[in-house]
């Protein structure tokens, strides 16, 4: 749908130039979530990975924003709407992904928890032992 989006034809009817800037960014961050999603696919334990396709999706709708605002005036409501409505079908999906992230941490702390209890315990028991002495 955004193949027939044409910032550059608003230009002539009072548009900023920013419009198409826009488009070739929005263009660019769909191939990034493709591929952070990959990623994800490949290493779904991955905080980083998460948490890196949740914030690029998040952007990518937040800068789709001022993009239809445009398309909207200057070329086709309905065609805005429809990728509006295309966008928002996702949000259920988003939530899930937050949701996940958010049990992924959670696990992430307890992991955590368990091996700072354990190295805790180690050091413990390594302090009570008595000191070696050197020539042994």
């Amino acid at each position: 749908m955004l193949e027939q989006v044409r910032p550059a034809d608003w230009v002539s009817k009072g548009a900023a130039e920013t419009y198409v800037t826009q488009l070739t960014s929005a263009r660019q961050q769909i191939q990034a979530i493709q591929t952070d999603l990959a990623d994800l696919t490949q290493h779904p334990d991955h905080l980083q990975d998460c948490l890196k396709a949740l914030f690029r999706i998040q952007g990518f709708h937040r800068s789709l924003d001022s993009l239809m605002a445009g398309l909207r005036r200057y070329q086709n409501p309905a065609l805005a709407d429809l990728i509006v409505s295309v966008a928002a079908e996702d949000q259920a999906d988003l939530e899930q992904l937050q949701n996940y992230i958010l049990d992924l941490a959670n696990q992430k702390d307890q992991e955590y928890l368990v091996v700072d209890r354990e190295a805790q315990r180690c050091r413990a028991t390594i302090s009570r032992e008595p000191a070696r002495r050197a020539n042994q």
